[in-house]
């Protein structure tokens, strides 16, 4: 017998993982007491007899059987409210944060409860649910489900909804579901009822996500969701997501109004075992295909790190590096983020790398105190290369930090960079500036004619075996520090090592068309003159930010 006195479509998924009889990730144990403590107030309200009848209706016209966990959902997201102080209803949660491995059935989810938002049952007027995604195809695929749905269903729907290719309308109420994709130039925010965001590891900025919400809360019981699986943007909108859903699960946020579902492994390790699988997807205890088809994909993944990458990322909810490729763990990326104790007089290596003049130009100092090393970094784009690409980078917050500056122009010419580095030298002490052969002869003239000595580095394999036992150590031993700069941090996670046969290694980029690294190669020409940096070892500490 469930022991609980809470709506069935409730009590039997929270008996199920309060029991044990389903494995699950320790935030969704966490989820269980923290929604009793909710669900246990005075205030709180429990329509029962319109939740029946929104999971009647989800298994009667999308035909699916309703699972213990989409029953839970398809509840806390339709009819769980609270009553104010007026006594008047709202919602126990306004946000649904659904982040389980693929395959889980997400768009099912949002596909539901997006027509039940536009039904009689709701009953609020011009309810519009918006369906957003960063490509028209994914954001078409909860729109068909339902328009499909409602052709499977045509004698009965015909005379309470209208359809067509861009939208569904209920006639009666007003209420419609449009798939919008995420370009922020052709949205203008709306009136939305409920915005749902499919799949939002693709987002690297909240400036999609913002203009899509700025409408919410024009109609009564607003509510937006984010569904997704783990990707490979570190330092995303969705790393914030799940940092604040673990918030809230510890009692940080106690005005909080997100739902946080979190489907996941605890620890790597636990992906050996596949009777833990279930932690990041319930689905599999449901659908036998589904698990024929992960544990297909998981031997793959045993003999090859690069599958193993993918399927611990978007089966396991569990993202993690090849560790035999990676420069560094993202843990350890981030460690770089501390204060900068007071550099000025200080000897440093300048160094400065960009693969063309018509592209990215990455410029920095790289000072030693004591056992750390710290690397103070600026970036030049040419602005006609952000009108030809788009890049899984936030670059507008970057250049309100200052960390990036957009030159007008095509080209990013030798003067620009050094510039960059006679106003440094007017705060610390430049011994040299590091660049590779191939753009030695374009910028030391112009270098030389500023009074720098300028530093061949030789590029390829044979110097980054060398500088990678330092490299590691600085990651390993959270002793390169970075400061805040968000660029650094990308420009370090889009950068991988190349090992030959024979253990040389190189760094490469991860994706040469999306993602840069120039600000990690200069550090990198920094860093083949480590030997030659003279050494602070008293310095008084006065923790500081750069900004250029």
């Amino acid at each position: 017998m469930i022991p609980y006195k809470y709506h069935p479509a409730i009590s039997e998924w929270m008996y199920m993982v309060d029991s044990g009889e389903v494995p699950s990730s320790q935030e969704m144990k966490d989820l269980m007491p923290f929604l009793r403590a909710k669900l246990d107030a005075p205030n709180a309200f429990v329509d029962n007899k319109r939740i029946d009848n929104a999971l009647a209706n989800a298994e009667r016209f999308f035909k699916l059987k309703q699972y213990p966990f989409q029953k839970f959902l398809l509840t806390f997201i339709t009819y769980v409210f609270v009553r104010n102080e007026q006594g008047e209803l709202e919602l126990m949660f306004n946000e649904y944060f659904i982040y389980a491995g693929r395959g889980f059935g997400k768009n099912t989810i949002l596909s539901e409860s997006s027509f039940e938002l536009t039904t009689s049952n709701h009953n609020v007027k011009n309810y519009n649910v918006d369906i957003v995604a960063t490509s028209e195809e994914q954001a078409m695929t909860s729109f068909k489900d339902i328009r499909d749905m409602l052709e499977n269903n045509k004698e009965f729907m015909k005379r309470r909804y209208s359809w067509s290719k861009t939208e569904i309308r209920n006639r009666k109420n007003g209420s419609t579901i449009k798939a919008r994709t995420s370009n922020p130039k052709t949205k203008d925010g709306g009136r939305p009822g409920a915005v749902g965001f499919d799949e939002a590891h693709a987002y690297d900025s909240y400036k999609s996500f913002n203009v899509h919400t700025t409408g919410l809360g024009k109609v009564p019981f607003a509510r937006r969701f984010y569904l997704t699986t783990d990707g490979y943007i570190r330092g995303s909108v969705l790393d914030d997501i799940k940092e604040r859903a673990k918030m809230v699960l510890r009692g940080e946020l106690p005005n909080s109004k997100l739902f946080p579902f979190m489907c996941k492994l605890d620890d790597p390790e636990e992906v050996h075992d596949p009777r833990n699988w279930e932690k990041a997807n319930p689905m599999l205890r449901y659908n036998s295909d589904l698990r024929a088809q992960v544990e297909q994909e998981y031997e793959t993944a045993k003999v090859t790190p690069s599958l193993m990458v993918e399927f611990m990322t978007k089966r396991m909810n569990c993202p993690t590096e090849n560790l035999a490729t990676a420069v560094a763990t993202w843990d350890n990326i981030l460690a770089t983020n501390q204060d900068f104790p007071e550099l000025v007089g200080q000897n440093c290596i300048g160094a400065v790398d960009y693969a063309r003049v018509r592209d990215f130009c990455a410029v920095g100092l790289l000072f030693k105190v004591a056992d750390k090393r710290y690397w103070i970094h600026h970036t030049f784009i040419p602005a006609s290369a952000l009108a030809v690409q788009k890049f899984n980078f936030d670059i507008e917050a970057a250049v309100k930090q200052g960390l990036c500056t957009i030159v007008q122009g095509e080209t990013i010419e030798p003067d620009i960079a050094a510039d960059w580095f006679e106003v440094q030298a007017r705060k610390y002490r430049i011994q040299r500036v590091c660049m590779d052969d191939y753009k030695y002869q374009y910028m030391k003239p112009e270098f030389s004619s500023r009074g720098f000595e300028t530093w061949i580095v030789r590029n390829g394999k044979t110097t980054h075996t060398k500088v990678l036992p330092l490299v590691d150590m600085l990651f390993a031993k959270h002793k390169l520090v970075f400061g805040n700069d968000m660029m650094m941090r990308w420009y370090t996670n889009n950068t991988y090592l190349d090992i030959d046969t024979k253990g040389n290694v190189s760094f490469e980029k991860i994706d040469p068309e999306k993602r840069k690294n120039d600000g990690f190669m200069a550090l990198i020409h920094a860093l083949t003159q480590d030997g030659e940096l003279k050494e602070v070892r008293r310095i008084r500490r006065k923790p500081r930010s750069y900004s250029y």
